[in-house]
């Protein structure tokens, strides 16, 4: 091979591999639903509380939250859990002592303040917000003990095991802007040391937890037929299943009434 054709290869091949690089692990082309015009307020905070303390697994814990409404929901403006410099893991607390001032004042069961946080499972539901085509993120979540990231039902990060504090890294692209569904899960089940973290960073940029900005509530942002609502005690329905509903029992009235005759 001439030299000049090995240069060309070389140079040819380099620029290959820059790009394989920049590729992103996971891509993404159509949102849930469009970009509202306000930035975003946080995740829908769910926990499921004293639940058996053999959970051991993602998929015990995911059966937990498939078998009944949440213990107590809140708004989570970040995750990071317990608050403090990256890493920073805690001793089993109660939650009064966890959840900051706005998780506590939008907690719908102040019961949960003196529930321990071992043998507990959360779930951060809601939407991440992007606001151009083409934006790729990083996200790592480290955890102690499991966690998991799920965007749209696939499952971009997982940190399943008892195990301490760590977690793995990905990056995801997006190509429109939009709300895409997300899910964030933990389960906490032997003593001692715990802590979660979900971080971002966009375009390459370190990841941070402060993603207050591009997370959307679930109960604020879902539409009525997310699956996710029905995890949350005393959700009243939408006006249109209101008069669906109120259209059934005239009708199983009139039924009743046309049967006595």
């Amino acid at each position: 091979m001439k030299p000049a054709a090995k240069i060309l290869l070389a140079a040819t091949s380099a620029l290959l591999i820059n790009v394989d690089a920049l590729a992103a692990a996971y891509t993404f082309a159509t949102p849930n639903q469009a970009l509202p015009a306000s930035l975003g307020n946080g995740l829908t905070g769910q926990l499921w509380t004293n639940v058996n303390p053999n959970t051991d697994t993602l998929a015990q814990a995911q059966a937990i939250i498939g078998s009944g409404v949440a213990t107590a929901n809140f708004r989570a403006t970040t995750i990071d859990y317990p608050v403090g410099a990256a890493g920073y893991t805690s001793v089993s607390a109660t939650y009064g002592a966890v959840l900051d001032p706005t998780a506590q004042a939008t907690l719908d069961n102040t019961s949960v303040l003196t529930d321990d946080v071992l043998n507990t499972v959360m779930r951060f539901a809601g939407f991440f917000g992007v606001q151009n085509a083409g934006e790729v993120w990083t996200f790592h979540i480290p955890s102690d003990d499991g966690s998991a990231v799920d965007i749209q039902g696939t499952r971009v990060l997982n940190n399943d095991g008892i195990h301490g504090f760590t977690g793995p890294t990905t990056t995801v692209e997006f190509s429109a802007p939009g709300l895409y569904a997300i899910n964030v899960l933990f389960f906490e089940s032997q003593p001692s040391e715990w802590g979660l973290e979900f971080r971002g960073g966009l375009d390459g940029a370190a990841t941070t937890t402060a993603l207050t900005d591009r997370l959307y509530t679930l109960v604020d942002y879902a539409t009525p037929d997310d699956e996710r609502l029905n995890t949350i005690q005393g959700r009243v329905p939408e006006p249109g299943m209101l008069t669906l509903l109120g259209a059934a029992l005239l009708g199983a009235f009139g039924f009743l009434r046309h049967g006595r005759r």
